[in-house]
């Protein structure tokens, strides 16, 4: 094929905040890059009149989800994830929540941006656990610094993120670009009274601006990080898309990949887009990397089969699709018999980590135990009033229940089980025809273990906090951190790519993202996954593309 017949140095499927790391790098180093993503260009106004104009907003069952109440769009071509997208076939729902959208799923993420630790590359090594990485943190950890530069991450140096309270944990050669973010009354009284039982409290590190970063001005507090965030203090990947554009990338959107051809030397030659009047379109490249998150970038490997790959693309280990993991988690609705005001200030920051790492990891898993600091008024309304609660009696309680009522949740490490997948269905099809993802999703005795134990922990936080529980929810609840569905390892007969992210099966197809780690630790994994996407970027320049 000569340089004449390429369309692009690069084509990126998958416009989120990996697909736009990569393409930004590769943009100010001269490449020539097209990006493809499936739906539709949305811009912050117009998410914030849906919202603002939703019944739905926040609500005790929909803190995080706002169910059909999205704000954000759900098009035939490309079918809201809020909805019935994701066919579910395991005994364990896992109904994650992803945008098919220009700037992907951080516009309506958390922010949390968490490293993981040294002990969390080598799980089955120290514990017995899951998989191995073929590298550790030191290799990683400069990538990590400079993912929290392009992110703009604001966190607390010197604090010891292992919940120990002890030393500056985990290591880091460069502080974080932005101080932490002050806390609230809330914050502190929880700590006074939960020190008393060894609970030591750490500040999540978070994409939110604590100074004018770039083009972000200060976090104002909205708390509303979820969905969106209205004055773009949070980051999200739309910033990076919009960096690439002005350098000179080309972004296709409403251009759902449905197809990926390799040629007869096992290199890719191609991909297959469909637009949402049906039409079909092919593009070609030097390199091809798959930035379409954890369900999609599995779902389009398995989807392009022929007669020299009848299990898909980079599939001979049959481990495409496979060892889906999330921070399955549970949950816990508490009264307090004071007023702390929750609300101040971001949707999350206070968590507590005195299970994130320990012999105890060969038993039951690590997990974070959060703190959710959201106040669903309209959800608190509407269940009085539904009770016959009015007038001057119906505002005393509103008040009550906004001051004292708290969300705690636990977010537990899973394990890379080969038997959670991802496969394209086999039944159900979008309006352009092409197939939905089916998940499978398990958890075994491990998990349940780690259960029991956070239970534990919210009974000890009950005593310690005085008040009344009200509700645990241990119904295996998802919190839409998607991994390990083109996973990584050295050998290729058990994983989809290498520690390079470079598929085992096709030299020039790399996949970038949370589907290719190893292990899940119990921290949120954007950051981690953008990382990897920073490494994968110098990789290609330096090694590839020369």
């Amino acid at each position: 094929m000569s340089e004449q017949q390429y369309d692009a140095d690069v084509i990126i499927i998958g416009s989120g905040v990996m697909g736009g790391v990569i393409a930004t790098q590769l943009a100010k180093a001269g490449k020539s890059v097209i990006i493809l993503e499936a739906g539709p260009r949305v811009t912050r106004a117009e998410i914030l009149e849906r919202y603002r104009s939703s019944p739905f907003k926040m609500s005790l069952t929909n803190m995080k989800l706002q169910g059909v109440g999205s704000p954000y769009p759900d098009l035939p071509h490309v079918p809201s994830t809020y909805g019935d997208y994701l066919q579910q076939s395991g005994p364990v729902k896992y109904p994650t929540k992803y945008l098919r959208v220009v700037g992907g799923t951080t516009w309506h993420f958390g922010s949390a941006l968490w490293r993981m630790i040294p002990n969390d590359f080598k799980l089955q090594s120290l514990y017995g656990r899951g998989r191995d990485w073929p590298f550790g943190y030191d290799e990683l950890e400069p990538w990590y610094g400079k993912a929290e530069h392009e992110l703009g991450v604001s966190g607390v140096d010197g604090q010891d993120e292992s919940g120990q309270g002890g030393k500056a944990w985990p290591p880091r050669s460069t502080p974080f670009p932005m101080p932490g973010l002050p806390t609230s009354y809330l914050f502190e009284r929880l700590t006074e009274k939960l020190l008393k039982g060894g609970y030591n409290p750490v500040l999540e590190p978070n994409g939110r601006a604590t100074r004018p970063y770039g083009r972000r001005p200060v976090c104002a507090g909205n708390n509303n990080c979820n969905p969106v965030c209205p004055i773009a203090a949070k980051y999200d990947g739309s910033q990076h898309i919009d960096e690439a554009e002005r350098l000179g990338v080309k972004l296709l959107d409403n251009s759902v990949v449905y197809r990926i051809e390799a040629d007869d030397s096992g290199a890719i030659s191609s991909i297959w887009y469909r637009k949402p009047d049906g039409s079909n379109h092919q593009l070609k490249a030097k390199t091809f990397v798959l930035a379409a998150y954890g369900i999609e970038s599995p779902k389009l490997l398995l989807m392009s089969t022929s007669e020299k790959y009848p299990n898909g693309i980079a599939n001979s280990s049959d481990q495409v699709g496979r060892n889906l993991m999330g921070h399955t988690g549970i949950s816990m609705n508490f009264m307090m018999n004071e007023d702390v005001w929750p609300g101040e200030g971001p949707t999350e920051l206070l968590v507590y980590l005195n299970n994130r790492d320990g012999e105890f990891r060969k038993r039951f898993p690590s997990y974070k135990i959060k703190v959710r600091n959201t106040v669903p008024t309209a959800d608190y309304t509407a269940s009085l009033i539904a009770k016959g609660v009015l007038g001057t009696e119906l505002d005393r309680q509103i008040r009550l229940l906004s001051a004292r009522s708290l969300n705690f949740a636990i977010d537990f490490e899973t394990l890379p089980l080969p038997e959670n997948r991802v496969v394209p269905s086999k039944t159900k099809t979008d309006a352009i025809g092409i197939p939905v993802p089916d998940i499978y999703y398990s958890v075994n005795d491990y998990w349940e273990a780690g259960k029991d134990e956070g239970v534990k922990d919210f009974h000890q936080f009950a005593e310690l906090l005085g008040g009344e529980i009200l509700k645990i929810d241990t119904k295996y609840q998802d919190r839409q951190h998607i991994m390990g569905t083109t996973i990584m390892g050295d050998d290729p007969r058990t994983s989809v790519v290498n520690a390079d992210c470079r598929t085992h099966d096709h030299p020039n197809l790399f996949i970038a993202g949370t589907s290719v780690m190893p292990s899940s630790s119990c921290m949120n994994p954007t950051l981690t996954g953008a990382a990897l996407s920073l490494r994968l970027a110098h990789h290609l320049l330096t090694q590839v593309l020369v």
